[in-house]
């Protein structure tokens, strides 16, 4: 006979359901960077998208329980580290400003 305790059904529901936030969060984390480093790499970039894969980030950060500042600070350690690995310029200030702008708005955004 196994003497090991059993671990009940909720406890597995939860760390599952943890790991498939952090597996989510971690797709937009890398479409958010390769967007960021598309940013950082032309001369001109498409704003929508950027946009767009910010708010996917956020959304999916938000739904792993995440709270409002650590989207923000989420995302500005992303711009940060992305940015380092180019030439540096104001479009990083111009960025963090902008990306802090829509993570608060999609956060706080109201569901329809």
């Amino acid at each position: 006979m196994n003497d090991r305790p059993r671990r009940n059904a909720d406890s597995k529901s939860k760390r599952s359901s943890q790991l498939n936030a952090r597996n989510v969060q971690s797709k937009a984390q890398l479409n958010l960077a390769k967007a960021l480093a598309s940013v950082f790499a032309a001369g001109v970039y498409n704003k929508e998208d950027l946009q767009a894969a910010v708010c996917t980030f956020v959304a999916e950060m938000k739904e792993g329980g995440e709270t409002g500042e650590g989207v923000v600070r989420a995302a500005q350690g992303l711009v940060r580290e992305v940015g380092a690995r180019f030439p540096s310029s104001e479009r990083t200030q111009v960025l963090l400003a902008d990306m802090v702008t829509w993570c608060l708005a999609e956060y706080y955004r109201e569901s329809a």
